[in-house]
């Protein structure tokens, strides 16, 4: 990191000097800087005619943020998990003649939503709440980590039901209890992904 600190400090010091972007960007590039590291130093000054440069904001990181986000997103994908298994218990014990626990798995993810969709909402409202009041909180380094891994996790739950989905059609176990299950998950995390990643859109533009 000290490399990167070096970076930054001469690229502020050839911004201060006046030397244009372009000539700061070729010395790097000649010094052996890629040119990624280079946008990124560049990047981290405005573009404004002002002496000395002028600093962007950054991505922070702290302890409040990660105890808040990370309670907040493993609510969400807790529930999210009690939730279709309710809706698959709800569907066995109307479809199939057999109970197979059906009634315990119903009982169990109910007492579970109980505590994780109250305590996702209030978390999401307050949150939501502080954003609309500061925009500079949507810089937290641990919000948007949080975003992507909810969005890796959804994407992941709707390739393994669309594979499911395909198994059962090619074996014939394509039933309509399966089909129901597979909405089910596809709902659910599709609903998920989608609401996150208009979210994660609003966060980098923020």
């Amino acid at each position: 990191m000290a490399g990167n600190r070096d970076l930054a400090q001469f690229v502020r010091d050839a911004l201060s000097a006046g030397e244009s972007r372009v000539e700061i960007a070729a010395v790097l590039g000649q010094a052996g800087w890629s040119a990624q590291e280079v946008s990124d130093a560049l990047e981290g000054w405005a573009d404004v005619p002002f002496a000395p440069p002028v600093p962007r904001p950054r991505p922070v990181v702290t302890a409040r943020d990660f105890f808040v986000y990370a309670l907040m997103f493993g609510a969400l994908l807790f529930g999210a998990g009690y939730l279709v298994g309710l809706l698959h218990a709800l569907i066995d014990h109307f479809i199939s003649s057999e109970d197979s626990g059906a009634t315990y798995r119903i009982r169990w993810a109910m007492a579970v939503l109980i505590v994780t969709l109250p305590l996702y909402l209030w978390l999401a409202t307050r949150e939501n709440r502080r954003l609309a009041a500061d925009p500079a909180l949507a810089r937290s380094a641990i919000r948007s980590w949080m975003t992507y891994v909810t969005l890796l996790f959804a994407a992941a739950v709707l390739l393994g039901d669309l594979v499911a989905v395909i198994y059962a059609f090619l074996s014939g176990d394509l039933t309509v209890q399966f089909a129901l299950k597979a909405l089910v998950v596809a709902g659910i995390a599709g609903g998920i992904f989608g609401y996150y990643r208009r979210d994660g859109r609003q966060g980098a533009t923020g």
